[in-house]
């Protein structure tokens, strides 16, 4: 069960099915033949995406090469020596505690007697704490294949946060309770040409943090788990690799004859990595950094229970109060369209709210006004803030007020505060979102003139209309009313949408004035 030699992962390629080793893995990524890799789950595959650039990225940085196209020996070579020549390193299975296995580090002689079985599954293992609002299962898989193993460990020691006492999170996020936002500019959406384009931009990547003031030794500790760990020693940023594939959890899986039978793990008291301070700002090239709160200072983006809210995907777009990297930009002379890749698991305090991902297409015309000069960009930056002021106030002062008025039966006052009243409208207003978020960037990127911009956010507001219209008319539908009341209701409803729209946007009520010759 090693990595190096052994096929232990299921590729699909454009001739069909077969199994690789690690090392053949990356070659055949250089060649464009992986279609997808049948073993993993969609919340992992960022993470074991990002885990295969920072590898090949580091050992292409050690031997001064800028190719990601190798060969399978190439890369044999180049991981064991990541390993400083220890094999085990790349082991699923090793016996000894005190050994390094895959992603799971030696341990000290007095832990060995506490360790505790953890999981009889991959997904047991992995870092999802609970599955809610979302279609991860945790045991999904009753007979695992070795790859799952693979993939689990990988999602769990370089994704997961902080989940209960003996049980740290990364170094990459904004304290335990965070996430780790996977954000990369795409051009090709194939696993090896997006890995390739990956790596060629982290050589780039890899300078500039070489640079700042972190102190990483470009000479450093790349495989984390190479270390002894006692549970309570913390390595400092000073000892690792700017590319260093980080581990969280003390975990060994025990296995015999090609089977992992179960994963034992021991609780930890501390961090793997001192740098807790830094608020996840330690130089990861797919994480943004929040620049918004002046108090609080620079930190690791977070993405909130809300999720990839389309006012975030904004804010990523034209970097608004983020610090972005090379790879949340195109690489140089390349055309055409590009993708904003968006992926995060979202975590509360011991759950899971949900993994959330968005690709937004970037067309080609579109480019320059966002990657070229900044006073290209600004009028598009400024109107997209506005489009998104909009859809708020289409939410809030038109919708909101028009859907209380049905539900509370037209009454005198509206009671925003009733419990009853207030699920239904979080149902209506999920339901505005989910339509009006879908427009938002198609109706950016049409926009002819940024600099002269009312022609372009009246249709935006039209647009808005239209959909809280379709929001108020199914929950006309949709919501229980007394019969006695419904007609009244339904015109109380319509009077406040339609009142409350032209006091909101009032180049709609000079327009319809115009279009009916009617005056106050």
């Amino acid at each position: 069960m090693n990595l190096l030699d052994d096929p232990l992962l299921r590729v699909r390629t454009f001739e069909g099915m077969t199994r690789m080793s690690l090392p053949a893995l990356l070659a055949a990524l250089g060649r464009e033949e992986v279609m997808n890799l049948p073993g993993i789950q969609r919340h992992q595959e960022d993470a074991f995406h990002v885990f295969l650039c920072c590898l090949a990225a580091t050992i292409l940085a050690r031997r001064g090469d800028e190719d990601p196209v190798q060969d399978e020996a190439y890369w044999r070579s180049g991981l064991l020596m990541l390993a400083e020549g220890d094999e085990d390193a790349w082991r699923l299975v090793v016996d000894d505690p005190a050994r390094p296995a895959f992603m799971q580090p030696p341990l000290p002689q007095a832990d060995h007697a506490r360790l505790k079985p953890a999981a009889s599954t991959p997904d047991a293992l992995d870092l999802l704490p609970t599955a809610k609002n979302h279609d991860l299962k945790q045991s999904r898989a009753a007979h695992p294949q070795l790859d799952e193993w693979i993939y689990a460990l990988v999602s769990l020691q370089t994704m997961s946060g902080y989940y209960g006492r003996g049980n740290p999170g990364i170094s990459r996020m904004n304290g335990g309770f965070g996430n780790r936002s996977i954000v990369e500019l795409v051009h090709r959406h194939t696993p090896g040409g997006r890995w390739q384009d990956a790596v060629i931009r982290l050589q780039a990547h890899r300078a500039n943090v070489l640079q700042g003031e972190w102190g990483y030794d470009p000479e450093g500790l790349a495989l984390v788990w190479l270390e002894p760990w006692d549970g309570r020693q913390m390595l400092e940023l000073s000892r690792l690799d700017p590319f260093y594939v980080e581990i969280c959890r003390r975990v060994r899986l025990r296995g015999e004859e090609n089977t992992i039978i179960h994963a034992e793990s021991v609780p930890s008291e501390k961090n793997r990595i001192a740098a807790e301070k830094l608020k996840g700002v330690v130089g990861d090239a797919w994480l943004p950094v929040d620049l918004s709160d002046d108090k609080a200072g620079v930190k690791a983006l977070t993405v909130s229970p809300q999720g990839l809210t389309p006012d975030l995907l904004r804010r990523l777009v034209f970097e608004d109060d983020l610090e972005l990297t090379v790879l949340q930009r195109p690489l140089p002379g390349r055309k055409g369209p590009v993708w904003l890749s968006v992926s995060v698991l979202v975590r509360g305090q011991g759950t899971t709210d949900g993994f959330r991902e968005r690709r937004i297409l970037i067309p080609a015309e579109v480019r320059p006004r966002l990657f070229g000069p900044r006073e290209r960009r600004d009028p598009l930056a400024r109107l997209s803030r506005t489009g998104i002021e909009y859809a708020g106030k289409m939410q809030s002062q038109v919708l909101k007020p028009a859907i209380f008025a049905f539900i509370e039966g037209a009454p005198e006052k509206l009671q925003f505060d009733r419990d009853s009243a207030a699920a239904w409208w979080l149902r209506c207003q999920r339901r505005f979102d989910a339509l009006w978020s879908g427009d938002y960037f198609p109706w950016l990127w049409d926009v002819p003139d940024p600099d002269q911009p009312e022609a372009a956010l009246n249709q935006w507001v039209k647009r808005l209309c239209d959909h809280a219209l379709t929001v108020l008319r199914e929950a006309e539908q949709a919501m229980p009313q007394h019969d006695g009341r419904h007609y009244r209701s339904l015109v109380r409803a319509e009077n406040t949408f339609f009142g409350a729209l032209f006091r909101t946007f009032q180049q709609l009520k000079e327009e319809n004035t115009r279009a009916t010759g009617t005056h106050d």
